[in-house]
């Protein structure tokens, strides 16, 4: 975008000074252009030159304000994690697939609300859609299951995921570590970690 605006400014630019030079010395606008076709429709068609050469400049200085006032992209900030000291974990399903358990408190640092749809640890996919469980704002810490959740700018959460993933990246019996990347309603991706999982399934 802003190599475009900067070609946009030099065009308008060069019209600008080539008008400019031809009113003040009454010289043709010939210099615009030196392809044929565009001459004989600039200089020798019955539209008067200057009239055509004002509408071009006006529509060209038209464009660079659109451009150079467009809404600028909110940017996506960061998320940052806490865990719990029990609520976090991971286990094998089976030979290629496991269960990861994710709790703690998260909180988005930027504007505006954040609205979480699915997550996966770095290096796997999801092969079920995100199970989360939320504090219900009541005051009661009670949890309700949801689907997606979302997170207010700097105010925390705390959340528990539950996901199945694949493939298998720990040993059975052993902690793992790894990095969760949490993507939003605009699939953008946020990455929170590393953090360390004990294993919570059966003992081998």
């Amino acid at each position: 975008m802003k190599l475009l605006v900067k070609a946009i400014t030099g065009l308008l630019s060069i019209v600008a000074t080539a008008i400019i030079t031809a009113w003040l010395t009454g010289q043709p606008l010939t210099g615009l252009t030196k392809i044929k076709g565009l001459y004989k429709t600039f200089v020798q068609s019955a539209v008067p030159a200057w009239a055509f050469a004002l509408v071009l400049l006006v529509a060209l200085f038209g464009i660079h304000y659109v451009l150079t006032h467009l809404p600028h992209r909110r940017p996506k900030g960061k998320v940052h994690f806490i865990p719990d000291a029990h609520n976090s974990g991971w286990s094998k399903q089976h030979d290629k697939e496991m269960n990861l358990r994710i709790g703690g408190v998260f909180t988005h640092e930027g504007s505006g609300m954040l609205d979480i749809l699915t997550a996966h640890l770095k290096g796997t996919q999801p092969t079920t859609n995100m199970l989360a469980e939320v504090d219900v704002p009541d005051g009661t810490g009670r949890l309700v299951r949801v689907y997606s959740f979302s997170l207010p700018s700097n105010i925390g959460v705390k959340v528990l995921i539950n996901l199945k993933l694949k493939p298998v990246k720990g040993t059975p019996g052993k902690p793992m570590t790894g990095k969760v990347v949490l993507v939003d309603n605009f699939r953008r991706e946020f990455v929170i970690g590393p953090i360390e999982f004990p294993y919570i399934g059966r003992k081998v």
